[in-house]
């Protein structure tokens, strides 16, 4: 028998390490490097929620001891690990950057859920951080109706525009198919979302299955910035040559 022996909250850490962890981290310190200390502080919303596995008619899916076996490895232990890894690695930039420190706060300390969205929301607000690169990072995306806790509604997202200074640059995830055949989640349709929503034009840059969402109301940083995700689409161009291997990024904004 295999039972979880962690009693604490297990977390959706499914997706840790997977290839759209690779494009935000890699993005996000292109953008810190870029800035050259400029923005000498990342704070990482994580919106984590709790896993609960569906197996439901797949083959295996009443064996339960193996079920709690797969379950150990989204447990609270796991995402503290990740997370300081990951403060680490950015805390690490400060050479390459030519600053003296690189401050990372990361708001992973409860789970996230349709019951807890507004104390947790209301305790980022009460401490609300300035001057950095603040990074949202729903499962899903940002929504306006009909959300879950798998998104960042509309409402939430313009109280972080609200809140945020002029020396600070909000990004959020957004999950993203270029196939899909209905709806609106195209980043020119997320872009006419945000700029309806706030009263200010988006950037975003974009592969096949992921966008990132870029706001600030500093004139300058955004042009900064602009340039900065112009550099990084380029850059991926060039470094994978070949065309059946790459993902297009675009730029929108």
């Amino acid at each position: 028998m295999c039972a979880s022996p962690y009693e604490s909250v297990h977390m959706n850490a499914k997706y840790f390490g997977d290839p759209k962890d690779l494009f935000k981290y890699d993005l996000i310190t292109d953008i810190l490097k870029n800035f050259h200390g400029e923005i000498g502080r990342l704070v990482i919303v994580p919106m984590l929620t709790s896993y609960y596995p569906r197996f439901r008619g797949n083959p295996g899916c009443r064996n339960k001891n193996l079920i709690e076996c797969f379950r150990r490895f989204r447990t609270k232990e796991d995402v503290d690990n990740y997370y300081m890894t990951l403060k680490e690695y950015f805390k690490e930039l400060r050479e390459i950057i030519g600053t003296k420190k690189v401050k990372v706060r990361i708001e992973k300390d409860e789970t996230f859920s349709q019951q807890t969205r507004s104390a947790y929301f209301s305790a980022i607000f009460s401490h609300f951080p300035q001057t950095c690169l603040l990074f949202i990072d729903p499962d899903t995306g940002i929504k306006e109706n009909k959300y879950n806790a798998k998104h960042l509604s509309f409402t939430e997202l313009k109280a972080f525009w609200d809140q945020l200074d002029n020396d600070s640059i909000l990004m959020v995830y957004q999950h993203f198919q270029r196939n899909r055949v209905y709806g609106h989640s195209d980043p020119g349709s997320k872009a006419a979302e945000v700029t309806r929503l706030i009263g200010s034009s988006p950037l975003i840059i974009a592969d096949n299955t992921v966008m990132f969402i870029f706001l600030t109301k500093n004139p300058v940083l955004r042009s900064d910035l602009k340039e900065i995700l112009k550099n990084y689409q380029k850059k991926i161009q060039n470094l994978i040559k070949d065309p059946q291997k790459r993902r297009t990024l675009t730029m929108t904004g």
